[in-house]
């Protein structure tokens, strides 16, 4: 991904800045709320994308869900990107938590930005967020943007770098530019831009409210080995986006996949007490994220879900140990029940507790040394 190296100077500039909504007063603030978090009461600081984003609104839920005055307080802040989320994790006081793309992660990681083992480490794998290629009516095909003028997302974002990494496997070859989605929209429309480059869960707001006979749709990404390798093929329908795709075949393109990721800490420190707190109540809470009213991208999500070359976070792993633990527990009963001929449809609860605790005796009979 040849574009990185303009994108870490950005990890040691913007170490002290914080999303823009948040003032310098408020993430002072945040640091204290997160210094005298203890006891009854833990405060965490989740950072995720810009105003508008499928990561701020899947940080909102997050919020909504797991925060609980008498536990746990989450203060979402808007980030201002992968890259920078990352670099907020790492050095500014108050975030404990961050959402990133799972490409701009490893990237930092395999250019020595950050440790690959002792520093970040991985909550949950999220879930896929689309590649939106939206052009003017003139061009058809992504290889008509080589000399054209493309936003690919502001400077040092999650965007940018994705995009510039897909361009780069796709061999094509743009006149560069950097707005924030806004700004590029209109652009697009007055004609000052061929095309731009949108990540996000579909539906992207933004997207579904583009009126229609605009001439606007979305360009096809060819897929090639290299691309098959680093994304997940896709595609964007007719249903999603009515204004922007025709009724019939869609629109192939790829996604890019979200994590959840915290810093490594030893467990007696108040940061680890806390990110276990908010790792436990995820877990216990998680299926209310999954109700209608929610982001519907909470559908794709699966807490187990493992990434490759990333170590995940301790508490994470126990979980993970004890769901295979009655994993396993539910098929030794299953084979009890077989056994013993026992048929528990009616059975009353006092019936229930004696037959689970004959079966516990019943396993540990059965059971190795």
């Amino acid at each position: 991904m040849p574009r990185l190296h303009l994108m870490l100077p950005l990890l040691v500039a913007g170490l002290c800045g914080l999303a823009a909504p948040v003032s310098a007063e408020q993430s002072d603030q945040v640091s204290e709320a997160v210094r005298i978090a203890s006891g009854q009461n833990a405060t965490i600081g989740l950072i995720a994308d810009g105003p508008g984003s499928t990561d701020a609104r899947i940080a909102a839920d997050i919020a909504q869900v797991l925060g609980d005055s008498d536990r746990l307080r989450i203060l979402p802040m808007l980030g201002q990107g992968s890259v920078q989320n990352i670099a907020d994790l790492i050095y500014l006081k108050g975030v404990d938590v961050a959402i990133v793309h799972n490409d701009v992660l490893t990237e930092t990681m395999q250019s020595g930005t950050i440790p690959r083992e002792a520093s970040v480490q991985y909550i949950a794998k999220l879930f896929p967020e689309e590649i939106h290629v939206l052009a003017r009516r003139d061009v058809a095909r992504l290889n008509d943007l080589n000399g054209k003028i493309v936003s690919i997302g502001a400077v040092g974002s999650g965007t940018e770098l994705t995009a510039s990494a897909l361009l780069d496997m796709a061999h094509v070859t743009p006149n560069i530019m950097h707005n924030t989605e806004t700004i590029a929209l209109n652009r697009l429309r007055r004609g000052e831009i061929a095309a731009m480059f949108v990540i996000g869960g579909k539906p992207v707001p933004l997207l579904q409210a583009i009126e229609p006979g605009t001439g606007l749709h979305f360009l096809p990404i060819p897929l090639n080995a290299q691309i098959v390798d680093a994304y997940l093929p896709t595609s964007l329908d007719h249903e999603r986006y009515p204004n922007l795709v025709p009724p019939g075949p869609p629109i192939d393109t790829v996604a890019v996949g979200s994590v959840l990721v915290t810093l490594a800490a030893n467990s007696d420190t108040q940061r680890a007490k806390r990110v276990n707190r908010f790792v436990d109540t995820l877990f216990e809470r998680f299926q209310q994220l999954r109700q209608p009213g929610f982001h519907p991208k909470w559908q794709e999500v699966n807490l187990s879900a493992q990434i490759q070359g990333w170590t995940r976070y301790p508490e994470v792993a126990g979980y993970l140990k004890k769901d295979q633990t009655d994993n396993d527990l539910r098929t030794s009963f299953d084979s009890f029940i077989n056994q013993t001929g026992q048929a528990t449809s009616g059975m009353s609860n006092e019936r229930r507790e004696a037959l689970f605790r004959d079966f516990l005796r019943w396993r540990g009979q059965h059971s190795g040394p």
